[in-house]
């Protein structure tokens, strides 16, 4: 079972806990914040001048703690994901988040499988802002990073710019023949979780449930993407088979389907 968080690796202790509990073989990752821009820092005047120095478009890209997944396939992967998010934490902080940046990953990677991540991945920002030539000017930066262990990613969402992504992503897997991997983003365990959902974005933009079940009611959810989306509970394989057949398969060819989900079993099995 892998299980990724945000920025941090502190549930490991618990995941191998309960993977003992349950007989289940755990796999060390997590959704990394990376921002090319990030510097090591030697206090917040430093930062500010820096910050000052930068363009405007590169104002609002400093801004940003794009995605990306890292799963350690050995033991020196699990090391370097330590390195990592401990460096985010102390040097690359930025509103809570504590973000890497390009030479950190490439002093990092060895025995680490990265993948495209999701919409909020630096790909994925630049298919929403600037188109696919963007997208896949950054997908090839960040290849030419990771090298045979950048895997590209798709999901099956219900959030309505998850399928022309996924159109991309295809796309690139036939044009440059990198592999596919087939993901969740879950953010909950089961489906009825999602009332837990809605009470722990109630804490963090500090609404009440009814302002959160108002908006959802009239449709105002483009701030809240557990909000546009309610398929982000743990799914069987069988559920994403049917996910799939209800949704998906006029996006994603069922070849590319199998293979995606051949791929990311075997990256389980490697690691």
């Amino acid at each position: 079972l892998c299980v990724t968080d945000h920025g941090m690796m502190a549930a490991v202790p618990t995941q191998i806990k309960e993977c003992e509990l349950n007989n289940i073989e755990p796999l060390f990752g997590c959704e990394l914040y990376c921002n090319p821009l990030q510097r090591r820092f030697t206090d917040d005047k430093d930062k500010a001048q820096y910050v000052a120095s930068l363009s405007d478009e590169d104002k609002k890209a400093f801004q940003l703690g794009n995605h990306l997944l890292a799963i350690a396939y050995n033991e020196t992967g699990y090391k370097n994901l330590v390195k990592l998010t401990s460096w985010g934490w102390l040097y690359g902080k930025h509103r809570n988040k504590p973000r890497v940046n390009h030479e950190q990953l490439k002093l990092h990677k060895e025995g680490i499988i990265f993948t495209t991540c999701c919409y909020n991945s630096e790909v994925g920002r630049a298919f929403d802002m600037y188109g696919e030539e963007a997208a896949e000017q950054k997908l090839l930066e960040l290849r030419a990073i990771f090298g045979e262990n950048y895997y590209l990613e798709i999901m099956m969402l219900d959030f309505h710019k998850q399928p022309a992504y996924d159109k991309f992503i295809i796309k690139m897997h036939d044009k440059h023949n990198m592999p596919i991997i087939l993901s969740q983003d879950c953010h909950y365990c089961l489906k009825e979780h999602s009332h837990n959902q809605r009470l722990m974005l109630m804490v963090q933009t500090g609404r009440t449930i009814q302002e959160i079940q108002a908006a959802m009611a009239e449709g105002e959810t483009k701030d809240f993407f557990e909000l546009q989306d309610a398929n982000l509970w743990m799914k069987s394989e069988d559920e994403l088979n049917q996910m799939w057949t209800n949704k998906y398969q006029g996006i994603i060819d069922y070849d590319i389907f199998k293979l995606a989900k051949s791929t990311t079993v075997e990256i389980c099995e490697k690691a």
